[in-house]
This record gives structure tokens, sequence and C-alpha cells, in this order.
């Protein structure tokens, strides 16, 4: 009785108040389900970040210390070599494993949180230092000699930075470690959302059902008798009534409405003249970017460096006037249609080219494959010297390269070097000690032969120190306040004479000009002291 009481309660509900009803609970769901699933795409959107940021980081720690003891092993090479050749081989590894610790340094800098920033921030500065104090390293072994080279760099201070650096690393690794928990606890939050989204799927398709079987009943039928009404009026037929339009229900609302179906027709005529305009003004546009990549290309065909692109396969996407004019290609050569294969026979054939093709290639493809930017100078065959610049486009969709004529740069690098050689021997030969200063710590930074046998003492032991630590009280304190003397505007730049205390070579009456270097800024950047030994003659003078 119950039931039946029930069913007839139901069949007296309108068809208006069923619909609405299953409508709005299905609304309700659906809008239940939208929003889980909202929450359920930012809760995988954390995920992948930081899944994708703890790995990132994960694999910078691995990156960094792999380097660091790189770097240290390098060291080790420099101390441990009794040949000048290997432990300059030894230095240039060194330096390139410095630069390759401070790219991923810079490259981890951008993945920094709030939870690691003040640590990672010490730890950059310790790297800092680090690469600072083995480039230095590098610079005295090459300068002074491997034992220069190992006093700086084999002592406590350094081991205890390598040991500060591994704290950092396993802190930071620390860190990361935590965070990989928090991915794991997202993991489990996200099987939860996953398995209401499901409820709420299997929920609304019930609601769905419910609507679509009183539609199929109370509607389907009046619908169709107004849609064919509709078909007619949407083929030019006037009609006169509307089946249903009498109804008070939906179903006359929707009969009332197509009697409206020629405002609409009108309206869509109107819609489509607005249409036909907007593909006036498409082609406008269109118009209006075909020029602008007229002048892209004529601006680029204007530039002085060649360029040239290619996509991830190896074909030539553009290639400007300046890179037929360096490489002697026609130039009305059409890039569309070649490849860097075809173009680099054709350099060949020009003279512009030398070596194997099919080698050359492979290595580019490598480079754009891997995303790998590369600078390298090509020597050709009528001694220009060619700089290459290579990187991938944004966005890793193709690859390009700048090319640029470096001959005179070469020629203009090379005199320098041999310039530089020649001052160098110059000054190792002069009888007269030299010795040079930096202008502010007054920290000696070169000395001489002659200066090393006046003084009595080896410049290993001079270089990086002040007058304080090689001289006694009375003669450092004369040397300091001479060389504060001379960085004034009006300094006196005449001889200055005095009998000093050598740490090894006893008195010495000495006679000391003193000049200031100045830097760009005009302020004094180095102190340059020429020191005459006069004991001799003082000797000479008092007998």
């Amino acid at each position: 009785m119950v039931q039946r009481h029930i069913l007839e309660r139901l069949r007296a509900v309108s068809l208006r108040h069923r619909v609405y009803a299953g409508s709005c609970a299905f609304f309700a769901v659906v809008c239940l389900l939208v929003t889980v699933a909202i929450i359920s795409l930012r809760q995988q959107a954390d995920y992948q970040d930081k899944l994708g940021l703890t790995s990132r980081s994960a694999a910078a720690i691995e990156r960094a210390n792999g380097l660091i003891y790189a770097v240290v092993m390098e060291s080790r090479g420099i101390y441990m070599s009794s040949d000048p050749a290997a432990s300059a081989r030894y230095g240039e590894n060194l330096l390139r494993r410095s630069r390759e610790l401070a790219d991923v340094v810079e490259g981890w800098e951008r993945i920094v949180r709030s939870d690691d920033a003040a640590l990672f921030a010490a730890f950059k500065t310790r790297i800092a230092d680090f690469i600072r104090f083995r480039i230095e390293l590098v610079r005295r072994a090459t300068a002074f000699g491997q034992a220069a080279g190992r006093e700086w760099g084999d002592n406590e201070a350094n081991r205890t930075t390598r040991a500060a650096l591994n704290a950092d690393l396993e802190a930071l690794g620390q860190i990361y470690a935590r965070r990989a928990d928090e991915i794991a606890a997202l993991t489990e939050r996200a099987w939860l959302v996953t398995w209401l989204i499901v409820l709420l799927g299997l929920l609304a398709l019930g609601l769905a059902g419910y609507v679509s079987t009183v539609i199929r009943r109370s509607l389907i039928a009046p619908l169709h008798e107004i849609t064919d009404t509709a078909d007619r009026i949407a083929a030019g037929r006037v009609v006169v009534t509307v089946p249903h339009s009498e109804r008070l229900d939906e179903v006359g609302k929707l009969g009332r409405a197509v009697q409206q179906l020629q405002d609409t027709l009108v309206r869509n005529q109107e819609l489509r003249r607005l249409e036909r305009t907007s593909s006036r003004q498409r082609d406008n546009l269109e118009i209006q970017l075909q020029e602008s990549k007229r002048h892209l290309l004529a601006a680029i065909n204007s530039m002085m460096p060649g360029l040239m692109m290619l996509d991830l396969e190896g074909k030539v996407v553009l290639m400007n006037q300046s890179y037929r004019k360096i490489y002697r290609l026609p130039p009305d050569l059409p890039p569309s249609s070649l490849t860097i294969h075809d173009l680099l026979r054709l350099r060949a054939e020009a003279g512009t080219f030398s070596g194997d093709v099919e080698s050359y290639v492979e290595s580019i493809l490598s480079r754009i494959e891997q995303g790998r930017p590369a600078v390298k100078h090509v020597e050709l065959k009528d001694g220009r010297v060619i700089r290459v610049v290579e990187r991938p486009m944004n966005g890793g969709t193709g690859w390009v390269s700048t090319h640029e004529d470096f001959t005179e740069q070469r020629h203009l690098q090379r005199s320098l070097e041999r310039t530089e050689q020649l001052l160098a021997a110059i000054v190792e030969a002069t009888d007269e000690a030299i010795v040079a200063k930096d202008a502010v710590t007054l920290r000696y930074v070169f000395v001489n032969r002659a200066a090393e046998a006046l003084f009595g003492i080896a410049r290993s032991e001079m270089i990086g120190r002040t007058a304080r630590d090689v001289f006694d009280a009375a003669t450092a304190e004369w040397i300091e306040r001479e060389d504060r003397r001379i960085q004034q505007a009006d300094a006196d730049t005449t001889i200055a004479m005095r009998t000093v205390e050598t740490p090894g070579n006893g008195r010495r009456r000495i006679g000391v000009r003193r000049l200031p270097v100045a830097g760009q800024d005009g302020e004094p950047r180095m102190l340059l002291c020429l020191i005459e030994d006069r004991t001799a003659q003082a000797a000479r003078v008092a007998g």
C-alpha cells in the first residue's frame, strides 16, 4: 500500500517538476563532479610540479657533487704531476669542470623554492669561493710551478671548504627527500579523489537515465511534431499554426518559440553578412602578416653576422645574405629546398668547408637532438677565421647559428699574447727588482727574479701576502706608508731611499720608485715598485 501511494504521488507530479528536480540533482552532481575533477587536476599539477622540481633538484645535487669531486681530482693531478705539460692539461680540465659547476649552480638557482632558498644561498656563495680558489690554484701552478699550486691548494682550509660543501649537499638532499615524502602523500590523496570521481560519475549516469526516461515518455512525440513544423519553416514554408502551442507546459512554450523562428532566420542572415565582413578582415590581416614577413626577411638579410636556421631534422629553414657572402654561396640560393648536408657540399665546392661532410652532419644533428649549444672558431682555407655560435631555438623547435668573420680579432689577440710574452721576458731578465701590489689590499701579486735575489726569499712566499707578513715591523710600516702616500693625486714619485732588513739577505740599502697603475675609471688598481740595491754604493761612500 505504501509503495502504491508513493507511485501515485509521483505520477501526480508535473512534467516540469519531474524534469526540473532530476535536472537539478544531475546538475548538482555534475557541479560536484567538476569541482572534484578540478581539485584532482590541481593535485595532479601540484604533483607534477613537485615531482619535476624534486627530480631536477636531485639531478642538480648529483651533478654538482660529481663536478666538485672532478675538480678536486684535477687539483690532485696538478699536485702529483711532475711534468709541466701534464700539469697544464690538468689545469685546463679543472677550469672546464669549474665552468660546468658554475653553470649547474646557475641552472639550479632557477628552481630554488622557499624551503631551500637560504641554504642554497650559502651553498652558492661557498661554491663561488671554491671555484675562485681553484682558478687561483691553476694560475699559480701555471705561472710559478707545481709547488706553488700545491702550497695554495693542499691545505686544511681547502679540506674544510670541501667538507662544508658536502654538508650543504647533504642538507639540500634532506630537503628534497621531504619533498619526495610530500609527493607520496599527494599520490595517496589522488587515489581517494579518483574513487570519489568514479562514484559521482555513476550517480550522474543514474540521474541522466532518470531524466532521459521522463523526456522520452513525455516529450518525444510532441517534439517530433514540432520539429517537422520547424523544418518546414526553415525550408521557407509559411505555417499558420504550430501544434501543441496551446499547451501551458514547457512543450507549449516550445511551440510558441517555433513561431519566432522566422525572426531567428532573419537574424541568422544578418550574422552571415557579418561573417562575410569578418572574412574580408581576415584576408586583410593575412596581407598584413605577409608584409610583416617580408620586412622581417629584409631585416635578417641586412644583418652583418651570417644567420642560418635548421629544423629538428636538419632542413634549412632560413639563411640570410651575410651567410651566403661569408661562405661564397650563390646569392639567389633558395634555402627551403636544402638540408644541412646539401649546404655543406655546396660550401665544399666553394672552398669554404674542409673535412668529412657525413661526420660533420652527424655531429650537428646530435647537438640538435640534445639541445646542446656550442661556440667554436673555424679556420677557412683562405685564412679567414669564422666564429660560429650555435644554440637551440625557444621551445625546442629548431636550431639557429650565427657566423661572424673573426679574423681581425684573432690577429689582434695573438699580437697581444706575443706582446705579453715579450714583456714578461723583459721583466724577468732585468737586474732591477720589480714587484707589483694590489692597490687596495697592498698584497704582492707579482715578484720578479731580481726581487727574489734582493730580499733573499722565494716569490711564492711573498705573493698573496702583505709587507707585514714578509718584513719586520719597522720596515713594513715604512713600506705601507709610502704605498698609501703614492696613491694620492699630487704624490711625488721620486726615488725613496731606505735601509731595510730583508727576510733572507740581511740589511740592504735600497732606492724605491713607486708608480700607481690606474684603471679605466682613473682610480689606482695596482702599485708598481722599481727597487735598486744601493748597498755597495753606500758602502763605497762610507769608506
